[in-house]
């Protein structure tokens, strides 16, 4: 608590944004897939969820470009104002009054741009306003109250987005409202670039910027692993929620009804309590092993963990898969992040945090196109994709480890 304390004033305002966006984000988010199975089928889902990944990969990239030319509040504002537009329409379109689920689309579609749009800016208003010092536990921070939201976001969802998704939808509303306010009154602008640069901003210099970063082969291949292993990750919001809404089988555990909404819920929470309990126990054992064994190690147990889960069917299996795949993810998160942190060249640390930002809307595409591919392929041929994809990130991951460093920066 102490600690905390010390923190920079938008270091703790984003403890409280991140929180309250992934509370009601974790609620809704994971169970639209499951909402647009429904309506529209897995071949069309899947497609509607890739340009909504494709939207973001580039919205991602506009959005780290610009936080470095214009400052980071900016971004984050107009961003705002995005994500409570979206979901005020997908709010009015699921009302008592109306429902139309094409709109409903449309409107998360908007925030969906949003959410990309201030990621790198919120990224690099972390590490603006975070010292050397207290970086590692910064983002340890963050990853921990990330997982509390999801836990509790989770167990809302699964009990309410079926019967309230009104209620819930308007809860996303005043959250978005909540972290504008706390933006434009509270936070202060970390980063002011110079006023030439911020006059020369133009598309061509962005594709420049970016072009150095990819230059960079060493970062190139760990940037497609890691787009693997965001695939991997993104699986509860894409084909894992898909699996359970089309195949598990309804049950009933000490007098509640579990069906596949409920079930991907209760592992969700499962996952979450498991991070935020032994976390820190994990890691620690872990730490005795090198980076990059300790990522092989927690990306196949992540990676198979999840394959598993593609193919059950019923409570406890999913739970045991469960089990296997948030030790996975405790067991390499931390190696993960601070192998990234090794490849970066800190000279250009915002391009390439906004290079890196992409990572998570390429997985996104990847996941979305798992969705329609097992229109064909049942759940045998993602269990396929799924085990390629965790070889490709262990290895790529660890073999840009390997290489030598084209800049003087950080070491292991």
């Amino acid at each position: 608590m102490q600690e905390f304390m010390a923190f920079d004033r938008n270091l703790k305002l984003r403890s409280l944004t991140v929180f309250l966006t992934v509370l009601l984000g974790s609620a809704v988010g994971p169970n639209m897939t499951i909402y647009y199975v429904r309506y529209f089928g897995a071949l069309i889902t899947g497609i509607l969820l890739l340009v909504i990944a494709a939207s973001g990969f580039f919205a991602g990239l506009i959005g780290g470009y610009l936080a470095d030319k214009i400052g980071r509040k900016p971004i984050m504002l107009i961003a705002a104002g995005m994500m409570i537009t979206g979901y005020a329409i997908a709010m009015f379109v699921n009302s008592p009054w109306l429902v139309n689920h094409y709109i409903t689309y449309l409107g998360f579609f908007l925030a969906a741009v949003g959410a990309a749009f201030a990621d790198p800016a919120d990224q690099a208003m972390m590490i603006d306003a975070s010292t050397k010092e207290n970086r590692n536990f910064v983002f340890a921070l963050i990853y921990w109250i990330i997982n509390i939201g999801v836990m509790i976001g989770a167990a809302i969802g699964g009990w309410f987005f079926r019967d309230y998704l009104f209620e819930l939808l308007l809860g996303l509303v005043v959250v978005a409202l909540i972290n504008a306010v706390i933006v434009w009154l509270g936070m202060r602008e970390t980063f002011f670039p110079e006023q030439g640069e911020a006059q020369t901003t133009t598309f061509l210099d962005g594709i420049k910027a970016y072009v150095e970063v990819l230059s960079d082969r060493r970062f190139m291949l760990f940037l497609l692993g890691a787009i693997a292993a965001s695939t991997i990750m993104n699986q509860p919001d894409y084909y894992l929620a898909t699996h359970l809404g089309e195949s598990f089988m309804p049950t009933r555990l000490f007098g509640i009804d579990v069906y596949g909404q409920r079930m991907l819920s209760i592992m969700m929470v499962l996952n979450t309590m498991m991070v935020v309990t032994v976390f820190g126990i994990i890691t620690r054992i872990a730490n005795r092993f090198d980076l990059k064994r300790a990522f092989t190690v927690g990306i196949m147990l992540q990676g198979f963990g999840f394959a598993v889960s593609f193919l059950v069917q019923s409570f406890w299996p999913s739970i045991i898969a469960t089990i296997v795949f948030t030790v996975g993810e405790m067991i390499g998160v931390a190696p993960g992040q601070t192998i990234r942190a090794n490849l970066m060249n800190p000279a250009k640390i915002g391009a390439y945090s906004g290079a890196f930002s992409a990572s998570r809307p390429a997985g996104m595409v990847v996941s979305s196109l798992m969705v329609s591919l097992s229109h064909f392929t049942g759940a045998w041929g993602m269990v396929i994709v799924m085990i390629l994809l965790t070889l490709f990130a262990a290895w790529s991951t660890v073999k840009a480890a390997k290489m030598p460093a084209q800049f003087a920066g950080f070491v292991e």
